[in-house]
């Protein structure tokens, strides 16, 4: 019988055609905005002014531990399109385009097949193709409404409100939003009266910025409102199962793009309407602790409507008739933010919350510029720090990270207690860490292997047409590469020998990790100088030539690594290896050898199309060059 069913249900258009047996079906309307924590007056936030949300919540479910699996749009909005991890099918890279085979599913065309009218009101964003397909959405634009649907045509609809985007807090727009009354001339809450977290300096700049961002919440819960009078103007709230959550925490510095809990903890809401309240996990007003995830959003809806669940999803259902068993963690991932290469992954209970720093030389706070271009807080908490004036806390965001964090978020909610160093917290470490790693190796993780070498990997005339098809094959060795970065990021002085033995391997994975070990060593000894210029010269791989050069340039023979350096920056036609290549030098302190000739030159540089992946056009590499430009002579600081 169970059989009978399933294939009934995947014929939903044939049955909606069967005239009065036709399957009844909620509408689902999905509310996002962007770039905010929890900071609701239904959570608790007594500075708040959210009615319209906070009277969701009472009539609705409000769950306490949702999360984002990323702290940035365009990474969960991947996941949140198919019900896969970013890291498992290549789009885990913050403004990549990554090819997928056809098998990587979309929920929208699922829910378009089955008869559902099927809008987005207006973000894509989605690191992929999909970014272009014309079959997921009846239609997605600014217009976009579920009111265009053909009458008794059940709706998917997506309103995203990009009020609360930290782009919001830029003088320009704060000044749009005030000509326009949107949100006050003067903040609603007295910058004076905010409660600072411990890792921001008390500075006008950094309170002002907390304050409007009240306003600009304010004014997204008044959209809210509109949209759910629409609703109800429609006559449709009581077909309509809603949602309500944020793309990802944010939105000050030291939130969004960062893999603690106030930049991946989001708010969730869910109202179900009397008629389809047998779907609901709890009572209207409740509150919900399990937890829950943005790789849980597709097949959970899918599944309340009684669609087909694509069997590659890879979350849970956390609600409706099929709901399974919740997971007791939730994973996290940070990789590329634009132009600044990271690689760090997490995991929480919902208490702790383990961070694993793959690349742990890489400041926090010097990450990328578009923060410090748009933001006051940034520039001015940068500013305070220079000074020599940020106490120990606030100057962690600017300086090298550990390899382990461990955070209790029950006692420290911001996350500026590194408890991981703590002998009563080893065994919690190891059970998390052995967690991290079978998911990592389970999902098939593309995160351990160098974006820059990709394209010696995946694409027209490589071994495999898709990254993704790389990482489900037998030829990714995904349990050895992760033993070679765990090991890698440590630095360790007493396993020199082991790095130098991961320099020859056969990998070219497993070499980058060791000429990466080597780097964070900055060791000046002739045998690793030595090996280093071999690999500078000879790797066949791009990627293993640069980072080679990288360590060198630390490592006693900076002459030598800064013509190797230059030498592929001006050859590559790779344009991941090419922002690889500007990036080494400023991680080996080479780049105050380059002229102004040398940046003119880069910025000129023209590489070879590459569809949607061309880091100059897309600016990556051109935002470090624009900037090194325009503040010479004073020499490029690394951000």
């Amino acid at each position: 019988m169970k059989i009978i069913i399933s294939c009934l249900l995947m014929l939903p258009v044939l049955v909606q055609c069967a005239g009065p047996k036709e399957v009844e079906r909620p509408n689902i309307l999905w509310i996002t905005c962007e770039d905010i924590s929890p900071y609701l007056g239904c959570y608790g936030f007594e500075q708040a002014q959210t009615p319209n949300l906070d009277r969701l919540a009472e009539e609705g479910i409000r769950y306490t531990s949702a999360y984002a699996n990323a702290p940035v749009c365009a990474v969960s909005r991947s996941m949140l399109l198919t019900g896969m991890y970013s890291s498992s099918i290549g789009t885990h890279n913050m403004r990549c385009y990554t090819q997928l085979p056809a098998s990587i599913p979309a929920y929208p065309k699922i829910f378009r097949e089955a008869g559902y009218y099927c809008t987005n009101n207006v973000k894509k964003d989605y690191n992929s193709p999909f970014q272009q397909d014309t079959t997921l959405w009846d239609e997605s634009s600014n217009q976009a409404h579920f009111r265009n649907r053909n009458d008794g045509q059940p709706f998917f609809a997506v309103f995203n409100f990009t009020v609360t985007h930290e782009s919001q807090l830029s003088e320009e727009n704060q000044k749009g939003h005030i000509e326009n009354g949107r949100i006050p001339d003067e903040p609603r809450i007295d910058p004076e009266d905010i409660v600072l977290p411990p890792y921001h300096p008390d500075l006008p700049e950094i309170r002002r910025d907390w304050a409007r961002l009240h306003d600009l919440i304010t004014r997204m819960d008044e959209q809210v409102g509109e949209i759910l009078q629409d609703l109800k103007d429609e006559g449709q709230a009581e077909n309509t199962i809603v949602f309500f959550y944020s793309d990802h925490g944010g939105m000050l510095a030291r939130s969004k793009r960062y893999l603690y809990n106030v930049g991946t903890q989001i708010p969730l809401i869910v109202r179900f309407p009397e008629r389809w309240h047998h779907l609901a996990p709890g009572r209207p007003g409740s509150t919900e602790d399990r937890l829950v995830s943005f790789i849980d959003f597709p097949k959970t809806v899918l599944s309340i409507c009684g669609l087909p669940v694509p069997v590659q999803m890879q979350g849970t259902i956390f609600m409706g008739p099929d709901t399974e068993s919740s997971l007791d963690r939730v994973w996290f991932m940070r990789d590329r933010m634009s132009e600044r290469f990271d690689f760090s992954r997490a995991v929480t209970d919902g208490r702790y919350y383990y961070i694993r720093n793959f690349m742990p030389h890489r400041p926090r706070g010097r990450d990328i510029t578009y923060g410090y271009w748009v933001q006051s807080n940034w520039s001015a908490w940068r500013s305070h720090y220079e000074a020599g004036q940020c106490d120990e806390v606030q100057s962690q965001f600017f300086q090298p990270k550990p390899a382990i964090q461990l955070f209790d978020t029950e006692e420290d909610p911001w996350h500026v207690n590194n408890i991981a160093g703590e002998t009563e917290q080893l065994e919690r470490i190891e059970k998390l860490s052995a967690a991290l790693d079978k998911w990592m190796i389970e999902t098939r993780d593309l995160g351990i292997v160098p974006e820059s070498m990709y394209d010696d990997l995946a694409g027209p005339g490589k071994p495999f047409p898709t990254l993704y098809e790389y990482a489900s094959s037998e030829e990714y060795p995904v349990e050895e590469f992760l033993q070679a970065a765990k090991t890698a990021s440590l630095g360790d002085p007493g396993r020199v020998d082991q790095y130098l033995k991961m320099m020859e391997d056969d990998q070219p994975v497993v070499r980058y990790w060791g000429a990466y070990a080597i780097f964070l060593l900055r060791k000046a000894d002739p045998e690793l100088k030595s090996v280093l210029r071999g690999m500078m010269h000879n790797d066949p791989a791009e990627a293993n030539r640069v980072m080679a050069a990288q360590a060198l340039g630390l490592c006693g023979d900076p002459d030598a690594a800064f013509q190797a350096i230059r030498d592929i920056a001006f050859e590559t036609q790779s344009p991941t290896v090419f922002l690889q290549a500007i990036n080494a030098f400023q991680y080996s302190l080479l780049d105050d050898r380059l002229t102004m000739g040398d940046w003119k030159k880069f910025s000129e540089r023209e590489i070879r199309e590459s569809p949607g992946k061309d880091m100059l056009n897309r600016g990556h590499a051109q935002r470090i060059i624009t900037h090194a430009i325009e503040h010479w002579p004073e020499r490029y600081k690394v951000y």
